[in-house]
């Protein structure tokens, strides 16, 4: 695999873990943060909870990635008001793994979105000039206490004229898109450890209390 996530054939042929929902690709970009918790089972629902427009970096890159649709020549038929994870499809949901599809032309003012209801809608072929993506996230443990959570992103193009415009906008977008994977991830594992750190702080303030409950039945008998 090329550095800027371009994926060659021959680097599919030797990948490990290819997704089963998108086993061909020729984009993939992956970010990993490691989050120190007692509860992971926490971790994925706060990432499928995750509004990105609570976010004002992400909110501001977003506004400009909308701003050829908001300022465009004429209204698009297919404009996308508040691009986030609602657009996509939830297509798996475990303890330990979260993945979303979109099928459409990404490049477009409009994202040029298709309607995609389930997971048999999103496997079916794609046509010539439309794209499909992949968003996978993972939860693997490391050690005791200790988890990774990754965000994983496969896009697919079924011809070669298509696979040049994703290139093109791939190139453009590909750093603001790895930031608003990376504060997500931050932003999850932030609020993990502020929970640990107040169940923690908690603890303490109970287990004193204890004591100064324990030292006053000493000095009373």
């Amino acid at each position: 695999m090329l550095n800027p996530g371009f994926v060659t054939r021959k680097a599919l042929a030797q990948w490990q873990d290819i997704p089963l929902l998108l086993p061909q690709f020729q984009f993939y970009e992956k970010h990993q943060t490691i989050i120190k918790t007692n509860s992971p089972e926490r971790i994925l629902p706060l990432v499928a909870d995750f509004d990105i427009q609570q976010d004002a970096v992400i909110r501001l890159l977003m506004s400009v990635r909308q701003l050829p649709q908001r300022f465009g020549p004429k209204k698009q038929p297919r404009a996308v008001n508040s691009f986030g994870l609602h657009s996509f499809t939830l297509l798996e949901n475990s303890a330990t793994e979260l993945c979303y599809g979109l099928r459409g032309q990404f490049w477009r003012a409009d994202f040029g979105l298709e309607n995609v209801p389930d997971t048999d809608a999103y496997q079916a072929p794609v046509a010539p000039g439309s794209a499909k993506l992949l968003l996978r996230y993972r939860v693997t443990k490391r050690q005791e206490g200790q988890h990774a959570l990754r965000t994983e992103t496969f896009i697919y193009c079924p011809d070669h004229a298509t696979q040049l415009k994703m290139t093109a906008y791939w190139l453009a977008i590909r750093a603001g898109s790895g930031w608003i994977r990376r504060r997500t991830l931050r932003s999850v594992h932030s609020w993990l450890a502020g929970a640990g750190a107040k169940r923690s702080c908690f603890i303490r303030q109970r287990s004193a209390m204890n004591e100064e409950r324990t030292f006053g039945i000493r000095i009373f008998w």
